[in-house]
């Protein structure tokens, strides 16, 4: 997920116009991340307000998990806790640490 394409997200997520097919292609991008893309975004500072990209990820997470609940896909909220999950571990660690693997 390019960094324009999470500004575009977030700005949908929080305008409060987010139509269930935007709700669902963000969902496919933000579900398909994988350790390596995760580890990039903590590594990258794109946006002057977030201490690295993997902030605005988290917080694209979280309004989709909004939406996800009050729609009752539970299984949908699942996925992106899990996907949250692994980027707060990301954030927990040192960059060092990744590095090595």
């Amino acid at each position: 997920m390019s960094v324009n394409f999470m500004l575009i997200a977030i700005k949908t997520l929080h305008s409060g116009q987010c139509s269930k097919s935007d709700a669902e292609s963000i969902f496919n991008f933000a579900t398909i991340l994988d350790k390596k893309d995760l580890i990039d975004y903590f590594s990258t500072n794109t946006i002057i307000s977030y201490k690295n990209d993997l902030e605005l990820y988290i917080e694209i997470l979280d309004s989709l998990i909004k939406i996800y609940e009050n729609d009752e896909k539970y299984e949908k909220c699942s996925d992106l806790m899990a996907q949250k999950e692994k980027s707060l571990s990301i954030m927990n660690k040192k960059t060092k640490d990744y590095v090595k693997s």
